[in-house]
């Protein structure tokens, strides 16, 4: 996925520095701490820098530090899980929703004749909600009663087993 370039009109219309905007995508620094004296600087950055900070950091189902701080209930997701989060809670545009669903289809359909073990490694490791591999998973199913059908056998139900 593309990184946005940072360009000098973004910073120049919000007002902060490079440091500050890092510190609201990445949070303070681990050795040096906070660029924010206060935490109403802290508040007051974000409200300046926001909407720059997520169109250069909150896309592709990712969220920058500071939008975990001030406008998410409780503590950020693990970034393993941080997609299928911000999915399951509503949480992504529509452009994102859609752009992630149908990776995640793509990857679904990648793992198809694996193993059900290796199935169910690569739906977590590519964070595939639960509730569409259920989904795919059953129209899956259908379109393979459907073929059945289509050919003259009878229904897996009806099939009995000798």
């Amino acid at each position: 996925m593309p990184r946005r370039a940072v360009k000098v009109s973004d910073i120049d219309s919000c007002g902060l520095t490079l440091s500050e905007l890092q510190e609201l995508w990445l949070g303070a620094h681990p050795t040096t701490g906070s660029c924010f004296r206060t935490r109403e600087e802290l508040v007051a950055a974000w409200q300046a820098g926001r909407a720059v900070v997520m169109r250069l950091w909150g896309s592709h189902g990712r969220r920058p530090r500071g939008f975990y701080e001030f406008e998410w209930p409780g503590n950020p997701p693990a970034y393993d899980v941080e997609r299928s989060t911000l999915w399951r809670a509503d949480a992504l545009s529509e452009a994102e929703r859609s752009e992630l669903e149908a990776e995640w289809r793509r990857e679904f359909d990648a793992a198809r004749g694996k193993s059900a073990s290796e199935r169910r490694e690569h739906y977590e490791h590519h964070d595939i909600p639960a509730e569409l591999i259920t989904a795919w998973s059953a129209e899956r199913k259908a379109a393979r009663r459907r073929r059945r059908t289509a050919k003259g056998a009878p229904p897996e139900e009806a099939v009995v087993a000798e």
